[in-house]
């Protein structure tokens, strides 16, 4: 993945109605790095560059742009997971939540939005559906 430039971050920041800071910067710019990330991860990384963010000033950041679509959330790792794509897509949780990683699968996904299109919910109107797929790692052998 490209991680984009200062100037690129903080045009997503302001676009998203979001001020540029510092400190945003940095974790969009950590989180475009990683992909998906804890904000335990999040947080070693960004101190790397600035050693007194805290983890509630990172958790705030992260929030802030999950809210304002910048950024998506995985909640099925038992632990919330950062997505630095926002748009709804698949997952795939790899063993029990160690990692997490998008399934990238256009086939999958038509026959998921084709199966949910004539749908209706008692009650509820369903605005996207997202897959977590557990997964667990084998070894390849020779």
């Amino acid at each position: 993945m490209d991680v984009p430039t200062v100037e690129q971050i903080g045009d997503k920041l302001r676009r998203a109605g979001l001020k540029v800071t510092n400190q945003r910067v940095a974790v969009y710019r950590v989180l475009a790095m990683l992909g998906h990330a804890s904000v335990d991860s999040i947080v070693a990384r960004v101190r790397q560059a600035l050693p007194v963010v805290t983890v509630a000033a990172v958790y705030n950041i992260l929030e802030a742009m999950a809210d304002a679509g910048l950024i998506g959330r995985v909640h099925s790792t038992g632990k919330m997971v950062y997505d630095i794509t926002s748009t709804c897509h698949d997952h795939l949780i790899i063993d029990n939540g160690k990692a997490v990683a998008d399934l990238d699968d256009p086939d999958f996904r038509k026959m998921i939005e084709s199966y949910f299109s004539g749908k209706r919910l008692d009650g509820y109107r369903i605005n996207g559906a997202r897959v977590y797929i557990d997964v667990e790692t084998i070894s390849k052998c020779n």
